[in-house]
């Protein structure tokens, strides 16, 4: 909800592609800067006392935004300083929120549980949108903002009452910072497959996900439906995501294989093609759904093989990787798509983007074959660790 009213106050405010692309640069920035040491912190720390923190912090940065919307002396470069802010709190937050999956579910039941995990997710992405486009339309944008701080508040209390056991290890604890990260990076260079699988969600991250920018763009310039169809476009994603979480819980529990990876990308890539060029309405919608099955069966599968062929002492580290390819490129898309988009139309950087996916995802068919033959329900503790 709050990147739905965020988006189009943006576009509201500055009328720009560009800028509309550097604010999600803003967010996404102290993903690719940060996102290494986050993995750390997860790793040492307490997770259960970092992510309350965490969702505070988000919460008093969602608060802000809405107090200055709703107030009327909201500016741009307010958002952009709190779109920061709100992107270093998300950095620091997620290698930890991964990992405590794994620390509190059995490893045969992980893929399910991680797709569950999306499942719930992925389901209030199709009604929170949705419901923003119609505060949006009725000139109410700012309850968005009111909305995202009370889910933050609320998680904090939620995860401060859950018993998540601690991974912190006192010894490993004492080790230089420096160090800690040298042992995730030389753990996944050692391992070509384990290196592929995490190298791979750049793909999307530069060339796919800046669609979630345009998305306003669309909406209200290309097909014309306004605030409330940017609730729909979105609500098409959620449907998607919502459906390819669960079918994955339901029909590979253990997880998934590389070959889903793979396959998911391409579709991805495919569908993204037929979004960018596509002028109405329903067929963006079911472009959309398919790019939300697959994204989250894309994300979901790589998760699982992740934290399956990674030990648990490594595992926040990794995973703060994962987070470094998976999300923290994408304010490098956002910014030189943006500048491309406001040149030669964001049809064109879409449609370029996912002809570049297709093509790497068949480049791994030919020259990564192993990745194909990754199997999670295969892939045993002691597997693991001998890796």
């Amino acid at each position: 909800m709050g990147q739905t009213a965020q988006g189009w106050l943006v576009l509201v405010l500055t009328n720009s592609p560009a800028l509309l692309g550097l604010a999600a640069t803003a967010t996404g920035a102290p993903t690719l800067f940060l996102a290494l040491f986050a993995g750390v912190l997860a790793d040492r720390m307490d997770r259960r006392r970092l992510l309350v923190i965490t969702n505070l912090t988000g919460a008093l940065v969602a608060f802000t935004l809405a107090l200055l919307t709703t107030l009327h002396v909201i500016e741009y470069w307010h958002v952009i300083i709190l779109a920061f802010l709100g992107g270093l709190t998300f950095t620091i937050q997620q290698p930890a929120n991964q990992a405590v999956v794994a620390s509190i579910v059995d490893r045969k039941s992980l893929g399910n549980a991680i797709a569950l995990n999306s499942a719930q997710y992925n389901s209030l992405r199709i009604v929170a949108p949705a419901l923003a486009g119609i505060f949006i339309a009725a000139g109410a944008l700012e309850l968005g903002f009111w909305v995202q701080a009370a889910g933050f508040a609320m998680v904090a209390l939620i995860i401060s009452r859950l018993p998540i056991p601690s991974t912190r290890d006192a010894d490993r604890a004492q080790a230089a910072l420096w160090t800690d990260l040298a042992d995730g990076v030389r753990y996944v260079r050692s391992n070509r497959v384990l290196l592929t699988v995490v190298l791979l969600p750049a793909v999307p991250a530069l060339f796919v996900l800046n669609y979630l920018t345009f998305l306003p763009v669309y909406a209200r310039d290309i097909l014309a439906v306004g605030p409330a169809g940017i609730g729909l476009l979105t609500g098409a994603i959620g449907v998607g995501a919502l459906t390819g979480s669960l079918t994955l819980a339901a029909i590979r529990p253990s997880g998934g294989s590389g070959r889903l990876i793979v396959g998911a990308m391409t579709i991805v890539g495919c569908s993204l093609v037929v979004f960018a060029v596509s002028r109405s309405l329903p067929l963006s919608m079911a472009a959309l759904l398919l790019i939300g099955t697959f994204q989250v069966q894309f994300y979901s599968t790589s998760n699982v093989m992740i934290q399956v062929l990674v030990p648990a002492r490594l595992r926040g580290r990794v995973l703060s990787l994962y987070l470094l390819t998976s999300i923290g490129f994408i304010p490098i898309a956002n910014l030189v798509g943006g500048a491309i988009a406001q040149a030669i139309g964001v049809e064109a950087v879409l449609a370029a983007g996912g002809v570049l996916t297709v093509v790497i995802a068949l480049l791994v068919v030919v020259f990564e074959r192993d990745v194909l033959r990754l199997r999670a329900a295969h892939l045993s503790r002691t597997e693991v660790s001998e890796a």
